[in-house]
């Protein structure tokens, strides 16, 4: 009976020995895990904090291209008002070069009279 019991204790205490064995791995293996899941945990953190950055530099983006293309639109008007006004301002300009040139004409043709009534003049 003694070697009986002694038997039973001897596979009792393997089969402890062995249920050790497996809880240490098995505590490893959750240690792994668990790091693992920090790892996981601050990746995640990260991309969020990331993506939040990006979508506060989006908005910013969006507001200075809204503005940018509020003064481009400004700036395209003005231009267009800009070529109206250059385009009258040319044609006035044209209009009145015709008539300085006629006025010239005018002047040119007063004084070849006025030369010929002097001289007349001088002959009489």
């Amino acid at each position: 009976m003694y070697l009986v019991c002694h038997q039973k204790l001897a596979s009792l205490r393997a089969e402890v020995d062995s249920a050790n064995a497996r809880a240490e791995k098995l505590d490893a293996k959750i240690a792994e895990l668990e790091s693992e899941h920090n790892k996981k945990d601050d990746e995640r953190t990260n991309l969020t904090e990331r993506a939040k950055d990006l979508e506060e530099k989006l908005e910013e983006d969006e507001a200075q291209l809204k503005a940018t293309t509020a003064n481009f639109q400004e700036a395209d008007l003005k231009a267009e008002r800009l070529q109206k006004s250059n385009h009258r301002l040319e044609i006035e300009i044209a209009e009145l070069d015709k008539k300085i040139k006629n006025v010239e004409e005018k002047v040119q043709a007063s004084q070849a009279e006025m030369e010929e009534l002097t001289s007349g003049l001088d002959n009489v």
